[in-house]
């Protein structure tokens, strides 16, 4: 219950919590799933309860230290008079980005060192994509999340003679990441996909033997 005074907003000062309501099972009715007891919090606006979920360090430890000693829980949340639309949008960590197709059909997010492309000049991405280049980056395969959707699989055998799997919206068409066999554990994630995507500048490229021999010669000529 200390939470309620001990949770608190950093820019205000003020409780994060507006109330907090605890209490024991006391229903006769056989729904409760097992669970033995409730609490009810509620909080001024989303913003406030997200950065109590993800950032707020009272409530982190707490959650830590509680954890053994909780069997199971059911977590909901919930807007007083909203009985329709969409949930909330889960809160972004740092160096995380929200990715989506161009339909809205498949939505991701991922995880990012650096905010930068890495332009790949292969054929196959030529041919996949249309284009001249693609805009890449290899991240760890786990912090790559599909938030909605689900994508199509297109397999192709790669340079390295090994199968490279491109996971793409079947709508849209739009590319989201490959998988090599090579790499297990990594994948190449469509950097331009992301949000802020199009601000993000370009580091570095591969393939370069690949790069059509108008491409530097446009962007120079652009520039003039």
């Amino acid at each position: 219950m200390a939470l309620k005074t001990r949770s608190l907003n950093p820019a205000t000062g003020k409780p994060l919590i507006k109330s907090l309501k605890a209490g024991k099972n006391r229903s006769w009715e056989s729904y409760s799933e097992g669970f033995t007891h409730g609490f009810v919090l509620e909080f001024e606006n989303q913003d406030d309860l997200d950065f109590y979920l993800t950032k707020e360090p009272v409530h982190i430890q707490f959650s830590k230290d509680a954890g053994p000693l909780i069997e199971d829980s059911c977590v909901i949340d919930i807007k007083d008079g909203v009985l329709f639309g969409s949930p909330a949008k889960r809160p972004l960590s740092q160096g995380e980005y929200q990715g989506s197709c161009h339909c809205g059909g498949i939505s991701w997010t991922a995880k990012l060192s650096t905010a930068e492309h890495v332009l790949c000049h292969c054929s196959t991405c030529q041919k996949l994509g249309g284009g001249p280049y693609s805009c890449n980056q290899i991240i760890p395969k786990d912090d790559l999340k599909i938030v909605s959707g689900t994508p199509n699989v297109y397999t192709y055998i790669g340079a390295s003679g090994k199968s490279v799997r491109c996971y793409f919206c079947g709508t849209c068409t739009s590319h989201i990441y490959h998988h090599q066999d090579v790499m297990p554990d990594k994948i190449i994630v469509r950097t331009l996909l992301l949000d802020g995507g199009p601000q993000m500048p370009a580091t570095g490229e591969i393939f370069g033997e690949g790069r059509l021999s108008w491409v530097r010669e446009l962007q120079d000529n652009l520039g003039q």
